[in-house]
């Protein structure tokens, strides 16, 4: 009885070993994103996945919240909290050429916070502190912040030979723009939330820190088809001079987040309840997104996997689209779709993520709980 046991364990493990054998693509970062294998997975991660779903359900004492639904393209503005660094390069003195970074310890995809104790949120606050006076021909404090860490370092501007004016070496970013997805808005408070993964730069993947943000009605003008090993997209339309139907404040994992104004006359209303992430089953579901305009529909998918690792594990569902007029029309899952909401028995259950390169009919879905909950 024990070697069947022990049997039935290691056919397991190896199995999950090669579950994520296939590259994706994370539509933020318009890049695929290649997963050779999983990390090991040992008979210890086994029982915990397995009594997981157990130990962490508490669907007796769920409380659903009443959301409007999404499904309806949005456009995105984001200003940062700081600058993105996303190069590094010299600059040409009048005594060749010069690194200012070279005894500093900052690098691509760091988030410059200040310079000389004074808070920088664009190129122009830069090019104003350290041409100061009281800044030239010396090194100065830089505030940095890089993942979860902020620390001090110090830089040395140069002088640059054709503009004669202070340069750093670094090129920045201090905006980022963008379309996707709607997933829901809390009816008792006008909170929304979209896309179930965070806004990153397109260069670095560094996760961007929200300064300030809004978000516009927006419209899909195109779809260029997902086949495979080449994913699609929704090309969408907005301006930023337009129609303004509500402000970010916040981009985490699970999403981005802010204020919605129902004002907005295009939005049809639809309320709804969410499902604990403990109900979700594998079977039929359906997507609400929005392929061409502005007006959303539904379209047929299955839930074909779940996992119940914990919120730390983003990618808690596979789903594969069913409906044969979403593949006609985007060959599946494309980019902007992200965060098109999921529905399963009359329930919102969750958000798309991502996309399958290799098969662009499969996805990745993030739990609706762990949007609700940011």
């Amino acid at each position: 009885m024990m070697k069947r046991i022990v049997f039935f364990i290691l056919c397991v493990v190896i199995s999950f070993s090669t579950l994520l054998s296939s590259p994706i693509i994370n539509p933020i970062y318009n890049e695929p994103v290649e997963v050779v294998k999983c990390s090991t997975f040992s008979i210890k991660d086994f029982f915990k996945n397995f009594f997981s779903k157990n130990k962490d359900i508490n669907a007796d004492n769920y409380k659903p919240v009443e959301v409007f639904l999404g499904g309806r393209p949005l456009g995105f503005t984001i200003s940062c909290e700081g600058v993105i660094v996303v190069a590094i390069s010299n600059v040409m003195t009048e005594n060749g050429t010069r690194k200012p970074t070279k005894n500093s310890d900052i690098k691509e995809g760091d988030i410059l916070l200040e310079i000389a104790g004074e808070q920088i949120t664009s190129a122009a606050d830069i090019n104003e502190i350290i041409n100061k006076d009281e800044n030239k021909n010396k090194n100065l404090e830089v505030l940095i912040e890089r993942g979860d860490r902020r620390f001090k370092t110090t830089i040395y501007p140069e002088l640059d030979k054709i503009s004669q004016s202070y340069k750093l070496g670094l090129w920045i970013r201090d905006n980022a723009a963008g379309v996707g997805t709607l997933t829901y808005i809390r009816a008792d408070n006008n909170r929304f939330g979209a896309l179930g993964h965070p806004v990153c730069d397109i260069d670095t993947g560094a996760k961007m820190n929200i300064n300030q943000g809004k978000i516009f009605n927006c419209n899909i003008v195109g779809v260029t088809r997902g086949k495979r090993g080449i994913p699609g997209e929704l090309r969408g339309m907005f301006l930023k001079s337009g129609s303004e139907v509500g402000s970010l404040d916040k981009n985490c994992e699970v999403g981005v987040f802010g204020d919605f104004q129902l004002k907005d006359s295009k939005f049809n209303n639809k309320k709804i309840l969410t499902m604990s992430k403990d109900k979700v089953k594998t079977g039929k579901a359906q997507i609400y997104c929005t392929i061409d305009g502005t007006t959303p529909d539904f379209y047929d998918v299955e839930i074909v996997k779940i996992n119940y690792q914990g919120q730390n594990n983003k990618k808690n569902m596979v789903i594969r689209v069913v409906d044969e007029r979403l593949i006609e029309k985007t060959g599946g899952i494309v980019q902007g779709m992200s965060g098109s909401p999921i529905v399963q028995d009359g329930k919102l259950v969750g958000a798309m993520t991502h996309v399958f390169v290799n098969d662009p009919t499969k996805g990745f879905a993030v739990y609706i709980d762990y949007m609700i909950n940011n």
